[in-house]
């Protein structure tokens, strides 16, 4: 492999965190309060952390506010407008191991909101624990006049944690007879509830209604996104060659996401060669790839906390068998299918079928397993109702597939899709999914 050089068409910052800007986030606030109209709404940030990531905003927080520093609270009153936002004290002990965290000032820079005051009260130590007493002063006095308080009753999304998944995590641990515990979000709930004497509602619906419609900002995240998992795509399709090991696709790949500006990888990297492409999750990445494979590489980027989700299927030896094109032309042209069905007025079960009809009709009913679409943003899997009609702003894949493990061919191809006013814009269209392209590709490397 080579060290490429960095993507020219990237922001000049690198990873593109101009593109939302101070009036971004406080629009996103006035809507969601807009939405709400009354009570009291408390959206925590995500907290200390207990593992040695980079610390990571959950997206709803960072959506509302662009802080990224932890254990921040924003409280917001729709009926005045009042907006206050919470930071613990900056400790410089902290700041040796962390980095700079931010205080109410900076605050204020960041989001526009004019109160930001302090958590609570200073700790004696770095590692002494964090004082609450400043939020719980405020909700206090707001509680004396708002019954109401709107929260977050779904599991907080973040880094490479979607909806769908969290929710299933959620509820084993609630039926597991030796644990039960509450997640985050009920327990804040609770506290209010018994500390306050509040009603408690959930505000996700709302959040959610807000975050199907990408924003012109946010589609240029998006497709920021792209870009920089398609230069990873088009590097491993020229250089990977037979004899290199499935993870070492993967390892490259990461490289060259983070090279040209992504935060990280939006999801784990599925590198499936042979039979492991038919694997639909397939985490492994350890066999080596052989020259009469196709190799199934399902990798997107996380850019300015937007993700891609591409998916592409290549032949290692550079040419198509017979078979595998049948396979991949099907594929292809179910894709083709399904983006006839990307319209204002359509939805994903209409994508679905115009995907599947096109694969029963070339014999592929029963090799088609997973579903054609799914939303997607700042989560992979991303928020919106599944049935929900298409209108202007939404953005989701189109990632049809035919699944033969006895031949050991599994192809692939996902792209991603934003509605617009008279029907859509493929984001992803730099990334080469033409059959011939591929070839053409992969015989230049």
């Amino acid at each position: 492999f080579s060290f490429s050089a960095p993507l020219q068409q990237q922001p000049e910052d690198g990873r593109g965190q101009g593109i939302f800007s101070q009036e971004w986030h406080a629009d996103r606030r006035t809507a969601l309060m807009e939405k709400v109209g009354k009570g009291v709404i408390v959206l925590r940030g995500a907290g200390t952390q207990n593992d040695y990531r980079e610390f990571r905003q959950d997206n709803n927080f960072w959506y509302f506010t662009g802080v990224t520093t932890p254990n921040a609270v924003l409280v917001m009153v729709p009926a005045t407008g009042q907006q206050t936002l919470l930071v613990p004290h900056v400790d410089p002990g902290m700041e040796v191991w962390q980095g700079d965290l931010i205080d109410p000032d900076e605050a204020k820079i960041i989001t526009g909101i004019e109160d930001c005051r302090h958590i609570g009260s200073k700790p004696r130590s770095a590692w002494g624990g964090l004082s609450w007493s400043g939020v719980e002063d405020l909700l206090s006095k707001l509680a004396k006049k708002n019954d109401t308080f709107y929260v977050q009753g779904q599991p907080a999304e973040n880094w490479m944690m979607s909806r769908d998944n969290l929710q299933s995590a959620t509820n084993a641990v609630r039926r597991d007879p030796y644990d039960g515990r509450k997640t985050r979000e009920g327990q804040f709930a609770t506290s209010l509830r018994e500390k306050h004497g509040v009603k408690t509602k959930d505000i996700t619906v709302s959040i959610d209604a807000l975050r199907v419609f990408k924003t012109p900002e946010e589609v240029e995240a998006m497709r920021g996104a792209c870009r920089v998992s398609g230069a990873a795509h088009e590097k491993i399709m020229r250089e990977a060659k037979a004899g290199d090991y499935e993870w070492q696709l993967a390892a490259e790949m990461t490289g060259e996401m983070l090279r040209n500006g992504a935060m990280g990888p939006g999801y784990m990297a599925i590198v499936g060669s042979g039979p492991n492409a038919c694997i639909l999750h397939y985490s492994a990445n350890n066999r080596t790839l052989e020259d009469g494979d196709v190799v199934m590489i399902d990798y997107g980027a996380e850019y300015n906390h937007y993700i891609a989700d591409i998916s592409r299927s290549w032949p290692v030896s550079g040419k198509w068998t017979k078979r595998q094109r049948e396979v991949y032309q099907a594929v292809y042209d179910a894709q083709e299918a399904a983006f006839e069905k990307c319209k204002p007025g359509s939805n994903l079960s209409q994508v679905h079928a115009a995907a599947a009809a096109l694969l029963k009709k070339r014999g592929f009913e029963d090799a088609f397993w997973h579903g054609t679409s799914h939303w997607l943003g700042m989560a992979t899997h991303d928020v919106g109702a599944r049935l929900a009609q298409f209108k202007p702003g939404v953005a989701f894949t189109v990632e049809p597939g035919v699944y033969l493990p006895d031949e050991g061919i599994g192809v692939r191809i996902e792209d991603v899709v934003v509605i617009t006013e008279d029907g859509y814009e493929l984001i992803s269209s730099m990334i080469p999914r033409d059959p011939d392209d591929i070839e053409e590709l992969r015989r230049g490397r």
